[in-house]
């Protein structure tokens, strides 16, 4: 079996940023698009370039949708500040987007490769963008894995949306009805994988570019929190494709609700031990959350894939 060949499709955002490092270091990360979340399209695609190059990736990033399918235009910037990448100071870049037609990039890809695992870890609109362009596209992927909702009702934005999700809730109600079956990695599974001080610690401690880069990105997230934790919701989606043996996934059917004052954006997934629905996506519940915290330390302390990283993907 060979190494999961990844598009990443992001709105960096602090966890992007570390889903960057982590699809690099544990996988063969051929491209990255960018899309309008946890902040505009302009910050998220600046911020995969800052990554990019201060980890010295030579990794094309794709400039995608500025705005939602139908929703009006929200963002996190509580969370991830107000450039998305906390209170770092932006390196002045030293290359550009490669382009901006993050669909059409996503379509070529899944023509060029029969082993493509698209991860999306932003609001939807880019995949649903493209499955609007090409019915077939979702049939054409390896695998699409989503980070974004919540099992039994579980919301960060509402009492029961999730904020990918809730961010465009037309563009994920495309992408669950585009006949293919999805991994979804919901809030549920990801609040079990906690950064605390202590890893904050560990990524000062080994002193690399990156490692500084994420312990202030982090950081931040921390010193927002209640709790003094920072879940690592999208470097957790990536190690269900390259460490699927890690994850506890059950079929279920899930729908989108579009509608409803305390509903939009929630993901219903049917629980109900006899549903009639089919199952139409795999949603992960259990994590082996140590290993997997380990696993996102040592991918942002070094995101190049070692020799070990080779041959363990590669047998």
């Amino acid at each position: 079996m060979t190494s999961a060949r990844i598009v990443l499709d992001c709105d960096p955002g602090v966890d992007d940023s570390l889903a960057i490092l982590t699809a690099a270091r544990y996988g063969n990360l051929i491209g990255i698009t960018t899309v309008n979340g946890n902040v505009s399209v302009d910050h998220t695609t600046r911020n995969a370039l800052a990554v990019t190059q201060i980890a010295h990736l030579d990794i094309p990033v794709h400039r995608g949708a500025d705005r939602p399918l139908v929703a009006p235009v929200h963002g996190a910037t509580r969370v991830h500040g107000a450039t998305g990448f906390g209170k770092v100071v932006h390196p002045e870049l030293a290359r550009g987007e490669t382009s901006n037609d993050a669909v059409g990039y996503l379509l070529e890809m899944s023509h060029a490769y029969d082993d493509l695992d698209l991860i999306a870890v932003g609001p939807l609109t880019n995949v649903a963008l493209a499955v609007r362009r090409d019915p077939d596209f979702a049939a054409r992927l390896r695998s699409l894995t989503i980070m974004g909702g919540g099992a039994l009702g579980l919301g960060n934005v509402t009492t029961t949306a999730e904020f990918n999700i809730w961010a465009d809730p037309e563009a994920a109600a495309i992408v669950f009805d585009a006949g293919i079956t999805p991994t979804l990695i919901p809030l549920n599974l990801t609040l079990q994988v906690l950064a605390t001080r202590a890893t904050i610690d560990q990524w000062r401690a080994a002193g690399t570019a990156t490692a500084l880069l994420v312990a202030d990105l982090v950081g931040h997230t921390i010193d927002q929190s209640v709790d003094a934790t920072a879940a690592m919701h999208d470097p957790t989606a990536v190690l269900a494709v390259t460490h699927r043996e890690m994850f506890g996934l059950r079929p279920r059917h899930v729908a989108i609700e579009l509608t409803g004052t305390h509903t939009r954006g929630m993901t219903v997934v049917d629980e109900r031990r006899n549903s009639p629905a089919a199952p139409n996506a795999l949603v992960g519940y259990e994590v082996v959350s140590a290993s997997v915290i380990e696993l996102i330390v040592n991918a942002c302390i070094d995101p190049f894939r070692s020799a070990s990283d080779a041959t363990k993907k590669d047998s």
